[in-house]
């Protein structure tokens, strides 16, 4: 009898079965990976469910049991496509794909910020009561009612641009356009550093990292540095004159934006100078560079009277010896902390992968960390903020070794392997955010448009608030003056209300609930206002609850008056 297995016809029938079927097993994994997905989605926006089918009771009440079933599907259908695909392996995709997945994770987030202000009548007040006439962020200028900023001109600068040229709204994009661009410039430095795939995981991670989410979610010119020093690696590892030029204007927007990192422009000089014409490309980096070095110069002269000296203070009072340890603790742990310590094997990546400048990414590392190790120390995870512009290069040596760790893996594990890394690393991160309430920021932060509208509204246009973290945005959304209760000396308080009455100007107290301890504790044994021992006038309930204090209520509150607040409405 003839053996059907040596018939050609019969064994690709054979094997034609055995591929249909398992073709099934795989489409029924990635349907119930579907579904597991499903179930998350409700569980997570509904809360749950319990049904009865055909008297059997069906429910679903906690997340990670079909989250940790659905990984499990897809896994399973990743390694059995792989597994009979052979050379069409999914690991192969991964190049193709890589970058338009590091494009689909190349979120905006919207945010707002507030407006540069320059002259203020209400800072001629300042021979009187100092520099309380100021809000966050300001200072007194060298003449009167003038105020100046003490944050680097680099983000308003860009804000003022985006203003000009697609209208006020637009400043809101800037630091939420500068995040994506972050992510995408993250994929495309690893690309050319380290390979398409260790570039999209770099950018998967950088785009869910905690603290980078944080960042792009805050009005803050950390986010916008790190995506001026990425823009800079970039054309720094492009060939040609014009990309050292470029590379130069890049580094001269981030010196701008954070001038106290300049010396990382140092590591990108040597970046460009590795391509020939050494000399002509390091001229040109320079040339790109210089103005922004000098511009920065210049205007630390004339606002605060020395090249060398910040709106932060001189340098001898910012940097000092003792805070090395605690810094080094405390940033060590914070960067463990939020992005698992699998960030170590980015120390590993010389010795288990190729990596182009590799030196030269070290040295930026180190030297941003450095940057920041002698600086005041801070007891808050959110200062990791810092160390951004040296997190995506982190990420690339990290993503580096983990792809290393999975070439070395059977061909069909490996694409399962990775869907796993990019999958489980930016679930922990979420995670973690969410447990440090990243997500609820944009609520958070809505008290402060909330509030100051609601002011503008409702207070009349002689009112002046004494508050300390709204003084700035009550200015802006209000029009409103504001002084700063944190620089009035407590036994001076009664007087300073006494100079805004004697000017035309009703006071107001304005507190958020944390806030109102330390104000009764630095006024309350000076001034009866210090007590704030009377109903507010306006009240504000959020994720962080805000009280309006008239001042003149209070003796109308003693005298038997019944005073019943304003209350801000919310956004839904």
């Amino acid at each position: 009898m003839e053996n059907v297995a040596t018939h050609p016809h019969d064994a690709a029938g054979a094997w034609r079965a055995r591929y249909t079927r398992w073709r099934k097993v795989e489409a029924a994994l990635i349907a119930l990976a579907v579904i597991s997905c499903a179930v998350v989605i409700w569980d997570l926006t509904v809360g749950g469910f319990s049904w009865r089918v055909l008297g059997i009771r069906v429910s679903s009440w906690e997340t990670y049991k079909p989250f940790r079933n659905g990984v499990v599907f897809a896994v399973a259908a990743f390694w059995l496509h792989d597994w009979r695909s052979g050379h069409a392996a999914s690991w192969y995709a991964l190049e193709r794909w890589s970058g338009s997945i590091a494009v689909i994770v190349s979120q905006a987030r919207l945010w707002a910020s507030g407006h540069v202000v320059w002259r203020d009548p209400f800072a001629a007040l300042a021979p009187t009561l100092g520099r309380a006439v100021v809000p966050l962020g300001y200072d007194l200028g060298p003449t009167p009612g003038v105020m100046i900023p003490t944050y680097p001109a680099g983000l308003p600068i860009a804000m003022a641009i985006a203003s000009r040229l697609a209208g006020d709204d637009a400043v809101y994009f800037v630091v939420p356009l500068l995040a994506g661009l972050s992510v995408w410039l993250t994929y495309l430095i690893g690309a050319r550093l380290a390979g398409r795939r260790t570039a999209m995981i770099a950018a998967v991670l950088c785009a869910f990292s905690p603290i980078f989410v944080f960042q792009s979610l805050e009005p803050m010119s950390d986010v916008p540095a790190t995506g001026w020093w990425l823009l800079a690696w970039l054309f720094a590892l492009g060939s040609g004159s014009l990309t050292a030029l470029a590379a130069g204007l890049a580094a001269a927007a981030a010196i701008l934006t954070r001038p106290n990192l300049v010396v990382l422009a140092a590591v990108l000089l040597v970046v460009v100078a590795a391509r020939r014409p050494r000399l002509g490309r390091a001229s040109l980096f320079i040339c790109g560079l210089a103005p922004a070095c000098a511009a920065v110069a210049v205007l630390n002269a004339v606002w605060y009277g020395s090249p060398l000296r910040s709106g932060y203070g001189p340098v001898s009072t910012l940097y000092e010896w003792r805070n090395v340890t605690p810094n080094l603790r405390n940033y060590a742990g914070w960067l463990l902390d939020l992005h698992t310590p699998i960030v170590l094997l980015a120390f590993a990546a010389p010795l288990a992968a190729r990596i182009r400048h590799a030196a030269a990414m070290y040295a930026f590392i180190f030297l941003v960390v450095l940057s920041y190790l002698f600086y005041a120390v801070f007891d808050n995870w959110t200062f990791l903020r810092f160390l951004l512009p040296a997190i995506p290069l982190l990420f690339i040596l990290t993503s580096a070794v983990l792809v290393s760790g999975l070439e070395r893996l059977p061909l069909s594990a490996r694409g399962a392997a990775s869907f796993l890394v990019c999958l489980l690393l930016p679930c922990w991160y979420l995670v973690k955010a969410d447990r440090l309430n990243v997500f609820d920021i944009g609520r958070a932060e809505d008290r402060y448009a909330a509030v100051g509208e609601f002011i503008g509204h409702r207070l009349a246009p002689n009112a002046v608030v004494l508050t300390l973290i709204h003084s700035g945005s009550v200015r802006l959304y209000s029009g409103r003056p504001t002084l700063r209760w944190d620089y009035i000396e407590p036994e001076r308080l009664d007087s300073a209300m006494d100079v805004m009455r004697a000017r035309g100007y009703a006071p107001y107290v304005l507190l958020e609930h944390w806030e109102e301890r330390e104000f009764r504790a630095r006024f309350g044994r000076t001034s009866p206002i210090g007590k704030v021992d009377w109903p507010p006038a306006i009240e504000y309930y959020g994720l962080s609850n805000v009280r309006v204090y008239s001042v003149d209520d209070r003796s109308r509150h003693l005298a038997g008056a019944r005073i019943i607040p304003m209350v801000v409405p919310v956004a839904p």
